[in-house]
């Protein structure tokens, strides 16, 4: 009786041990490391293992695979290690080991958790990236991650995914991207500022303000008026541009710019210099961009006999229908208040708000520009600093 229950329990010992060995091997794994001869590599890409017997890396198909027991058959025509016979050698709900004639390869099981993590829950957010051309990831809770670069001549947003690896303190980008291929391990992080290593090269990152809802111009357009002569109710006219603004030399804002992919505003300084011609009654306003402690030309806009004779709000596009909304509109700047007449208005089919100081003609305190896109390019320009020296 007792050889009996032994030899059941020895069966069930070898059964269970098999069933474990050949539960098949799908899903998504994440390549950390692979050995040919005396090379290794560290891609961390995420390999999928499909019940079709695909593998796919970014949805895109690399290779065919065919397991049976502890055995894995490869076959690629895009990655020369795959078309081989692979050992299972170590198999775990987190970790994979394939072992062939070409190649070791060394997986663990990609995933994105929701766990009390400091590290993780720090990352979640947007991030700056310090450095040259300005660029903005952010990692959302959902695994999903973008990265926008604002360049000289536009953007350039990149989507896909984003993984956490808890026991390396690291983190991968599953996406198109240039910068931050495969692993970065975190060297610090807190709610505010990170650093990490990637490839070698150090990144430094500060954390900026999400921003998930951003509050749009609320304009009734069938209550806007077209200009007539006069400017009526506007605070100022040419004669007071040509009185008030010799009084100024510069002008200084901070122009903000609504990001939706990121949830963020973008920043960057704008300076403004005001030249006056007397002989050509000419009014300059040159403005531009300050990066790096350069100046980059951004817009110039010059009021003469022959250009922007009738604009009512030169400095600023002149607007094709607008209504005034407040007269009084208290603005602060530094230490100062000062007295806004606030216009709504509309150029085809994008929205204007404008903040005119009414004792300082030419000048405005604020500038809200909004495309049609319902929630992409809200522009607003607020004054900073006003040098009449």
């Amino acid at each position: 009786m007792k050889q009996k229950l032994f030899s059941i329990f020895f069966f069930v010992l070898i059964m269970n041990q098999v069933q474990a060995q050949t539960k098949p091997v799908t899903g998504d794994w994440l390549l950390t490391l692979i050995e040919t001869g005396q090379k290794t590599d560290q891609p961390y890409i995420v390999n999928r293992f499909d019940t079709n017997g695909d593998i796919s890396i970014y949805g895109t198909k690399i290779a065919q695979f065919t397991q049976r027991n502890q055995t894995m058959d490869l076959k690629s025509e895009r990655v020369k290690f795959y078309n081989a016979r692979f050992h299972i050698l170590k198999q775990t709900p987190k970790e994979l080991v394939l072992g062939g004639d070409t190649a070791t390869l060394y997986y663990k099981r990609a995933y994105n958790p929701k766990q009390n993590n400091p590290v993780y829950q720090n990352l979640i957010g947007t991030w700056l990236m310090r450095g040259t051309v300005p660029t903005y990831v952010r990692f959302e809770n959902n695994g999903k991650f973008v990265m926008l670069i604002l360049e000289k001549n536009g953007s350039v947003t990149t989507k896909g995914s984003w993984l956490f690896i808890p026991d390396e303190k690291a983190f991968v980008i599953l996406a198109d991207v240039d910068v931050l291929r495969q692993k970065n391990s975190i060297l610090q992080i807190n709610k505010d500022y990170m650093e990490f290593i990637n490839n070698g090269i150090q990144y430094q990152l500060e954390k900026q303000p999400e921003v998930l809802t951003v509050k749009h111009l609320e304009i009734n357009e069938e209550t806007l008026t077209e200009p007539t002569d006069g400017q009526p109710g506007l605070p100022w006219n040419d004669d007071d541009l040509w009185i008030f603004l010799p009084k100024l030399k510069k002008l200084r804002y901070v122009r903000s710019v609504y990001h939706p992919e990121v949830k963020t505003f973008s920043e960057n300084y704008i300076s403004v210099d005001i030249v006056l011609n007397p002989e050509k009654q000419s009014i300059k306003f040159a403005s531009y961009k300050e990066i790096d402690e350069e100046h980059m030309p951004f817009i110039t806009r010059t009021k003469g006999p022959l250009t922007e004779a009738y604009n009512r709000f030169f400095p600023q596009k002149d607007l094709e229908k607008y209504s005034i909304i407040d007269r009084k509109r208290l603005c602060k700047l530094g230490n100062k208040t000062y007295e806004c007449t606030v216009i709504n208005g509309i150029i085809g089919d994008e929205r204007y708000q404008y903040w005119m100081i009414n004792s300082m003609p030419g000048v405005y305190a604020k500038i809200v520009h909004e495309t049609p896109d319902n929630n992409q390019n809200i522009v607003q320009h607020n004054l900073l600093t006003i040098n009449n020296n």
